[in-house]
């Protein structure tokens, strides 16, 4: 898959394109239905397969003070993107000047004139220009302008409500983990390097990562928190206690995982964690042996949700 973005979209002379248009936060099983349709409208109209998406993600530009963080790394997306085999990923720059762009104009300047965009897949909700101000139905009529197809797909549901990223970010930030696997298609995935904390879990006879992540993800509640460790291709079960250590002074908000049958040394390493099951909320500990008995019993738990 090649990569290609905004500042080099004037550059692009590639043939033309079936291509899913959208956020993709997350690329979550109704995502995965849109890009599917363009890979599968690709092959029948003998086109080559795009994405195109924006980054940062739009609310983070226009409204910061809601936002929750991203479910997926740009890293991540092209990730899942290579494996969906597309042939093309484009990501637009999103500034507020570029939101301030009439939909036809975008249309026009960046979707015929430079991507050579011949068929258009998107979902049902989609909307483009200033303030969302254009939609299918502003799309289709595009089309028929400047000659390219458009098809909409309609919304994927699940449990008789439609699948959508706003909905994983809502249930990780609750700390319902467990419910997003259905949704996304996959765990939830967090990366990052591990950093040297405090050394608090190795004092205690459980060292723990302390994981600096590389991207503004929704977090998920505060708590410990059952998951899997992914390390150089290999995957391990971990506790994770995500928040402020109630039980020392230190008020620093940290994500220390303990990794299960793992004794390497890996400061500075990239690995990533997936919580699994929400096991319970932070606590002040009276005492550190408390504290140790404690994490015994979510050790334990943890091999038994995961195993």
């Amino acid at each position: 898959m090649e990569v290609i973005y905004s500042s080099q979209f004037q550059n692009f002379n590639g043939p033309p394109a079936a291509l899913a248009i959208g956020s993709f936060d997350g690329i979550h099983l109704g995502h995965q239905q849109i890009i599917k349709k363009a890979n599968a409208l690709a092959r029948e109209k003998k086109l080559v397969s795009g994405l195109l998406s924006f980054e940062p993600h739009p609310r983070q530009v226009l409204q910061p003070d809601r936002d929750l963080g991203v479910i997926i790394s740009q890293e991540q997306k092209i990730e899942i993107l290579e494996r969906m085999n597309i042939d093309y990923f484009f990501c637009q720059e999103f500034t507020r000047e570029f939101a301030r762009q009439n939909f036809a104009d975008f249309v026009e300047s960046v979707l015929c004139s430079r991507l050579n965009t011949s068929h258009i897949v998107v979902g049902e909700d989609f909307s483009f220009g200033r303030g969302g101000s254009g939609d299918v139905r502003d799309l289709k009529s595009l089309g028929k302008k400047y000659g390219f197809g458009v098809t909409v797909h309609s919304a994927v549901k699940n449990g008789g409500e439609k699948i959508s990223s706003t909905r994983i970010r809502k249930l990780i930030s609750r700390g319902k983990v467990e419910k997003v696997q259905n949704l996304l298609g996959r765990f939830y995935e967090i990366k990052g390097r591990v950093v040297h904390g405090q050394g608090r879990g190795k004092s205690l006879g459980f060292p723990t990562a302390n994981l600096c992540l590389e991207t503004d993800y929704v977090m998920p509640k505060n708590g410990v928190y059952a998951g899997f460790v992914r390390y150089q291709n290999r995957r391990f079960a971990g506790a994770a206690n995500f928040g402020e250590n109630p039980t020392f002074t230190s008020k620093d908000y940290s994500i220390e995982i303990y990794i299960l049958d793992l004794n390497d040394n890996i400061y500075n390493e990239e690995i990533s964690f997936s919580p699994v099951k929400y096991i319970r909320p932070e606590k002040k500990f009276d005492s550190k042996a408390e504290l140790v008995e404690r994490i015994k019993q979510d050790i334990l738990y943890t091999r038994k949700v995961l195993c």
